[in-house]
């Protein structure tokens, strides 16, 4: 897996300073290097395939923006397009896990979540499947809303291209020969730094939008100066009752309780990034075991794997 693939941060990382949202963006690579296979990533996470059941975390919106021809009636033969022709050595796509507040509704998470997924493809035309997860628990409440974005790395410059043709080299003389040329933009340590600063803020813009106080900062509390966990404010008749000589129960009682919902937030984070490394270290078992079995050599997508696990907790 590529060096920017999401790692577990430290308990107190991505709320703002002076609030409490909660921050989770993670991005990785596809490739055939790391087990990926794109056809299977895209059935996860728009709930088809093997993928629709009713069991699973519920599908709530999907688009395929920016696609050819060939490909804007079932995006699915995109991705699975990408598997059969795209290089041996190339990336398959790009994805990128992200919550959702739940302090805005669920239009406003779709059109929150858009709004991201264009910003980072709409000035190469880059295509793209965006999904959204409702994120309920056991009891059908919505804990953990979250989306699931693949982007392919080939531009649609416009050149109609039949799905072989797509996916070869692209000729920078006579671009009508060769593959659909292929986007630099998702390198380097700063554009993953770049897309996390803007999806907080965005996402800041939207809360702000809908009259919420709540706030999300992508940085760690170390980078944002904070050594620890954002004070508890008990108010004026609490710092009275600290004041004075007798035991003051009900101020232990509150603190305990504050203290508590910290811990089940740092928690909630770490559960959210090690779901990120479960589903790599599947995808990895799978296809080494597949491999053992041989059954790598004669399917249509090379990858010997099949089943892609969701960023985050829930189903």
């Amino acid at each position: 897996m590529d060096w920017f693939e999401s790692k577990p941060h430290a308990p107190g990382g991505g709320h703002a300073a002076t609030g409490g949202g909660f921050y989770h963006l993670s991005v990785r690579s596809g490739s055939r290097a790391n087990g990926s296979c794109a056809k299977s990533a895209h059935e996860y996470i728009t709930r088809s395939g093997e993928y629709d059941d009713p069991e699973r975390d519920a599908l709530v919106y999907t688009e395929s923006v920016h696609m050819p021809s060939w490909a804007q009636d079932n995006p699915a033969d995109y991705w699975d397009a990408a598997d059969l022709y795209e290089r041996a050595n190339g990336r398959l796509y790009v994805s990128a896990d992200f919550a959702l507040p739940r302090d805005l509704d669920t239009n406003e998470q779709i059109a929150l979540a858009r709004e991201f997924a264009q910003e980072l493809t709409k000035a190469e035309q880059l295509p793209y499947t965006l999904a959204i997860h409702a994120g309920r628990d056991a009891d059908g409440h919505e804990h953990n809303p979250h989306a699931h974005l693949m982007i392919s790395e080939r531009q649609h410059d416009g050149i109609d291209r039949v799905r072989e043709q797509w996916f070869r080299r692209a000729n920078t003389g006579h671009p009508e020969h060769g593959g659909a040329p292929k986007s630099r933009s998702f390198h380097g340590r700063e554009w993953v730094e770049h897309a996390r600063a803007r999806w907080a803020e965005l996402t800041n813009a939207r809360l702000d939008h809908a009259g919420s106080q709540e706030r999300v900062d992508h940085r760690s509390y170390e980078r944002q100066g904070v050594e620890r966990e954002p004070g508890h404010h008990y108010g004026p008749a609490a710092a009275h009752m600290m004041t004075r000589p007798e035991p003051h129960d009900r101020l232990t009682a509150v603190a305990e309780v504050a203290d508590d919902r910290d811990r089940l937030r740092d928690i909630e984070r770490e559960i959210a990034a090690l779901e990120v490394v479960r589903g790599a270290l599947v995808h990895e078992v799978e296809e080494r075991f597949g491999s053992e079995r041989g059954e790598g050599s004669g399917g249509s997508h090379g990858g010997g794997w099949s089943r892609d696990e969701d960023s985050h907790p829930g189903r």
